[in-house]
């Protein structure tokens, strides 16, 4: 299992200065935990977005189509542009729904 421990973690908010931040980490390729609030629908089709099933999480998602699934069902368009961004970069996604985390990392 892969160790979270070390890697920074910012709190989801849509607006710039976390946009930004977060754009930052992918664009330098160093792995980074969003932290989405409580109440985010973290239903995503595990075998469309390439995840790896565990019973608590989704490893190794491809990001884009995990950022757009989980942008469709929250009505944040900005996720889509992120997992854009992290596909560019080669990077993939964990999915941590009883955490409430995505984390990002190549």
């Amino acid at each position: 299992m892969r160790d979270y421990a070390n890697m920074p973690k910012i709190d989801w908010h849509e607006d710039k200065a976390t946009l930004a931040k977060i754009k930052e980490q992918i664009n330098l390729q160093e792995p980074i935990i969003i932290q989405m609030p409580v109440g985010f629908n973290f239903s995503v089709d595990a075998s469309a977005c390439g995840c790896e099933k565990k019973p608590d999480r989704l490893f190794g998602c491809q990001v884009q189509f995990a950022f757009a699934a989980l942008a469709e069902a929250n009505n944040l368009p900005a996720l889509n542009e992120l997992g854009k961004l992290a596909h560019d970069k080669g990077q993939v996604v964990d999915i941590v729904a009883e955490m409430n985390t995505l984390v990002v990392y190549d």
